[in-house]
């Protein structure tokens, strides 16, 4: 099916958006914030003193981008910015899902041919590859047409790296455990000299030891008194992941004490680093150093850029925390001061910049509560046990419902498909029931309903349907109300499901001279970016792509 409907109401039916003349850019830079929902543009907007300020007022601004993500999740969402189109055809359904009864990872491959690079040039015994990505994308086109040119994609997260990579694209993460930038086997014949450089004389280790979280402006600061929210509210913490404030508290190689671990601080040396504001830095630093290494008068160059801190942060204290408040107030100066950066060595028109991300965040459950909304937090785990005991009393079967990963359940298929159909459409309608009857529940459809029905494309049941790969998807979708959440966390905040609050985000195109001043209120889809921008570079858009270009 195509989606042309979707932009065709060309909204530039009424002016003439850039004459449709592209220059094409020297670099272009493509930034994923993970976790930067839409709502902090609205919220912070007027706070905002330098790059989101900067990029509102002169570049293509675009107040309705969404992804159809039924379970948002920084894998899926990564994927689609790079192919153009939904987990039905890319396949990276979740960050993880269950796969013949086990348990895959998005981008896990433990192959020799795959494995991870260490400090030394050693070979380490775990990897990380695309063979789970089942098209191509804007990346591969890129390489496909400009094979002189360079491309990589940077980011603390490997699936968020190797999502936005595409087969034949180059991925650089952190390796938390080791405190350094790597990447594997499966792209790299060796880590690229560049990037040893980096790991050497940074020296991370120092530069945490030396650094303390202050805030991005004074503590009594009119940008922290915000509408509805109470940052000297003590029992927010309560609820949050974390007791306390990161915020000028300890150093950053100092370990953070979680909730009913007090005496077990983390066991990951780099864990209060990545959730810092310093870790945005030191990313930004290692994409300058990327493109100062990289990028030569007789080569062109794609670059992706993904910031996972905020979504480190996001989780613990969710979106109205002075933590998550304050990273954004920085990330808006790092920003600019990255690009200006750029913009000494390289004409401002010959780079195209993009800022967006890949899914949102919803608040606190129990901010919500307290806002007499229907928000329940709904264990998965007792969910799970109380459906299995119910088809062992009534059907003799034990443990038929094997796991709950990304809003579906799924069952021992060897045991379900012994059943004769009444059996099946029995068992389906009793955890129906079951679900159901709890509070925060807001929906509970199988998988087979929702290949064989039709939905609007902007439908919450769309954008579970759109999630569905057989092989991967479970045989039961639950999905909450707006305000709930489903897992086995006591605290924090979450994504996983298909409501504004996760799937609204920021988007933003820039280039000085061709592609600025203008507002587009009009809905659009984030599957529609790479295809924009496979326009803007004159490469084909990625094959399993059946969306149309913004412009």
């Amino acid at each position: 099916m195509k989606f042309k409907f979707i932009t065709k109401i060309f909204f530039f039916l009424n002016f003439v958006l850039f004459l449709n003349i592209f220059s094409i850019p020297k670099l272009t830079i493509i930034m994923v914030i993970d976790q930067f929902a839409y709502s902090y543009m609205e919220k912070l907007g007027p706070n905002f003193e330098y790059a989101f300020k900067d990029l509102k007022e002169h570049g293509v601004y675009f107040t309705n981008a969404h992804h159809a993500h039924g379970v948002p999740a920084t894998a899926t969402g990564h994927n689609a910015l790079n192919t153009g189109t939904l987990a039905k055809n890319h396949g990276i359904i979740a960050n993880s899902w269950i796969e013949n009864g086990k348990k895959v990872n998005a981008c896990k491959d433990d192959s020799p041919e795959s494995s991870v690079f260490g400090p030394n040039n050693k070979i380490l015994d775990y990897g990380y590859s695309t063979k789970n990505i089942m098209c191509n994308g804007l990346t591969d086109e890129f390489v496909k047409k400009y094979p002189n040119d360079l491309t990589f994609s940077i980011s603390y997260k490997s699936r968020a790296a190797i999502g936005m990579s595409g087969k034949t694209g180059k991925p650089i993460w952190f390796d938390d455990k080791l405190g350094i930038f790597t990447t594997s086997k499966a792209f790299f014949n060796q880590l690229p000299n560049w990037v040893k450089d980096f790991n050497e004389k940074y020296n991370l280790d120092k530069t945490i030891e030396n650094n303390i979280w202050r805030r991005a402006y004074p503590k009594k600061s009119k940008k922290y008194n915000l509408p509805d929210i109470d940052f000297n509210k003590n029992s927010y913490y309560i609820h949050s992941t974390y007791h306390k404030s990161l915020i000028s508290k300890k150093r950053l190689d100092e370990p953070t004490d979680k909730i009913g671990k007090k005496n077990k601080p983390d066991i990951k040396n780099y864990s209060r680093f990545i959730k810092s504001p310093l870790a945005n830095k030191v990313l930004l630093d290692f994409a300058k150093n990327c493109i100062d290494n990289n990028l030569h008068e007789d080569n062109n160059m794609l670059l992706w850029i993904s910031l996972s801190p905020l979504d480190h942060l996001g989780h613990i204290y969710g979106p109205n925390g002075m933590e998550v408040t304050d990273m954004i107030y920085h990330l808006d100066k790092q920003i600019k001061n990255f690009l200006d950066s750029l913009y000494q060595n390289i004409d401002e028109e010959d780079i195209l910049f993009v800022l967006t991300a890949d899914h949102g965040v919803q608040p606190l459950v129990e901010l919500n509560k307290e806002k007499n909304l229907p928000a329940y937090r709904i264990n998965s785990s007792e969910m799970l046990h109380k459906i299995n005991k119910h088809i062992n009393k009534k059907y003799n079967i034990k443990n038929l419902v094997t796991d709950f990963e990304a809003s579906q359940l799924y069952f021992d298929m060897k045991k379900f498909n012994n059943l004769d159909t009444k059996t099946k459409e029995s068992i389906y309608s009793d955890i129906k029931k079951i679900v159901l009857n709890k509070k925060g529940i807001s929906k509970v459809v199988t998988t087979d309903e929702l290949i064989n029905n039709k939905y609007d494309f902007d439908s919450i049941l769309n954008f579970y349907k759109q999630q569905v790969y057989i092989g991967r998807s479970g045989q039961v979708f639950i999905i909450p109300n707006e305000y709930s959440d489903i897992s086995n966390y006591k605290f924090g905040a979450g994504h996983k499901s298909g409501y504004e609050c996760n799937t609204h985000v920021p988007l933003t195109i820039y280039q000085k001279g061709n592609i600025e001043n203008k507002v587009i209120t009009q809905k659009v889809w984030l599957t529609q970016l790479p295809v924009t921008i496979a326009k803007i570079l004159d490469i084909n858009k990625p094959e399993k792509s059946e969306f149309e270009p913004i412009f």
